[in-house]
């Protein structure tokens, strides 16, 4: 494992930290009256970006139940949303944000959405450099 991707990883995972206050800002005022979860167990599964991500932070993987539906409900999700830190969520459960989510952010100052903006950009260039072989 190279300092660079350690490195690379621990500037994504503080973003990742950095970012969830944000976002749940909105994800509290949209999610709790949601008809149609979007976050499905086949979703929340690591993809090899995820785990290359963890190893350079050398944190385990966690295991997901083999046995759940993968059109289900997330293992992961509780009362009040995910039960995981953002920064240890598969990173698609940071950046996809919904249809009401977008409205959401629409609606709100426009300040915070091109801060939220500009934070998932520098998020996806750090998780696609991670991805690479280099």
């Amino acid at each position: 494992m190279t300092a660079d991707r350690s490195n690379l990883a621990k500037r994504l995972k503080l973003l990742l930290i950095e970012s969830s206050p944000l976002i749940e800002k909105y994800t509290a005022e949209v999610c709790p009256d949601c008809i149609d979860v979007c976050c499905r167990q086949k979703h929340g599964l690591y993809r090899e970006s995820d785990i290359r991500y963890l190893q350079a932070l050398d944190i385990a993987v966690p295991l997901r139940d083999a046995d759940r539906p993968l059109d289900g409900t997330c293992e992961a999700m509780g009362p009040r949303g995910c039960i995981l830190p953002r920064w240890l969520r598969p990173f698609k459960c940071t950046w996809y944000f919904c249809e009401p989510l977008l409205a959401a952010l629409n609606r709100g100052p426009q300040k915070k959405a091109r801060q939220i903006a500009a934070m998932m950009q520098k998020m996806i260039n750090d998780y696609q450099d991670l991805s690479t072989d280099n």
